[in-house]
């Protein structure tokens, strides 16, 4: 075990309270450049290894050892952003916010020590992005949209989402025409020309998209979206359920298709799709929420109350399941 990992790993197994007389800094060991870099080498292993957790508490020991290491707080901003990923397929948007706001706190500080490259700006901008701060992750997406393509993507999409589609659609239509077989790209021109009122481009873009890359589920689910959206959802659940098994317990799927159903105003099957997500998944609780309120909707109080106390069972005192009885009136 590399010297700063073990002094980190067992710095609180010393019960001696510190020298009142002794700045901290004085009593805490100085990291050693080699150490520095085993921790961060240490880092990339626990990801690789999809232990995001492990890197995370590393992450930060050594950003609190290094406060002023710009490649360490960009470290620790990209390994928060990665659990943030972890935290949003659990559990959703909004459970991930505050992890992803701390990831943009890191990378910020990142960024004004010096470390501007299009790898932790884009991530800086995503950040930002996923904990709701849309003009600002903006404002970074352009610092380095003219020499990184992956950032001129994200600024697209987040152009989309601020609601200024035709400069989102010029934008995209330029990036395909720069990277014909990015299956991505096309995909994310798709959508854009959907929400500027082209139905049969974006259907085009999205067919050109799902023939370069079949298998891509990201993009599978953007045309079922488009599907439902354009009235079809029945396709849409169609194109969902032709999904393999590991697929469809995936929270993106799930909330696709429950949407789908929906649509047709099919609430008791909209509700068993949420149950099926938090019966494979029980960490899930807002999955276990929303198929109580679908249940509730569908005129099924009984199995409503069980997916209630399930969420209350799982979460005990979480004050979003009590607020989801008061709401529903149970």
């Amino acid at each position: 075990m590399p010297a700063l990992i073990a002094a980190l790993a067992f710095a609180g197994c010393d019960r001696s309270a510190p020298d009142p007389g002794i700045p901290d800094s004085a009593q805490t060991p100085p990291v050693s450049a080699s150490d520095r870099d085993a921790s961060l080498d240490a880092i990339d292993r626990w990801l690789a290894a999809g232990r995001a957790d492990n890197a995370e508490s590393i992450a930060r020991m050594l950003a609190t050892r290094l406060p002023d290491d710009s490649t360490v707080a960009a470290t620790l901003g990209q390994v928060l952003l990665m659990r943030s990923a972890e935290v949003r397929e659990i559990a959703g948007e909004a459970a991930a916010a505050a992890i992803s706001a701390e990831a943009a706190e890191m990378l910020q500080i990142a960024d004004r020590q010096g470390r501007n490259d299009p790898a932790t700006l884009r991530s800086l901008g995503v950040a930002l992005e996923r904990s709701g701060r849309l003009d600002s992750a903006i404002e970074i997406y352009r610092r380095v949209a003219e020499d990184d393509a992956l950032a001129r993507l994200y600024l697209g999409l987040a152009l989309l989402q601020a609601e200024r589609g035709e400069e989102s659609v010029n934008l995209l239509n330029g990036l395909s025409t720069d990277r014909p077989n990015d299956a991505f790209v096309r995909a994310a021109l798709a959508e854009a020309r959907f929400r500027t009122g082209d139905s049969p481009g974006a259907f085009a873009d999205l067919d050109e998209a799902v023939r370069l890359a079949p298998d891509e589920l990201a993009i599978r689910i953007r045309r079922a979206s488009l599907l439902r959206r354009t009235g079809k959802a029945r396709m849409a659940i169609e194109s969902l359920v032709a999904l393999p098994e590991a697929d469809r317990t995936r929270r993106m799927v799930v909330e696709e298709l429950a949407a789908s159903w929906g649509a047709i105003e099919r609430p008791a099957a909209a509700a068993e799709v949420w149950a099926s997500r938090a019966r494979s998944v029980p960490a899930d609780v807002p999955a276990a929420l929303l198929a109580a309120a679908c249940f509730a909707k569908a005129g099924r109080p009984a199995d409503a109350e069980a997916w209630l106390r399930i969420a209350e069972e799982t979460a005990p005192g979480d004050d979003s399941v009590a607020a989801a009885r008061k709401r529903l009136g149970f």
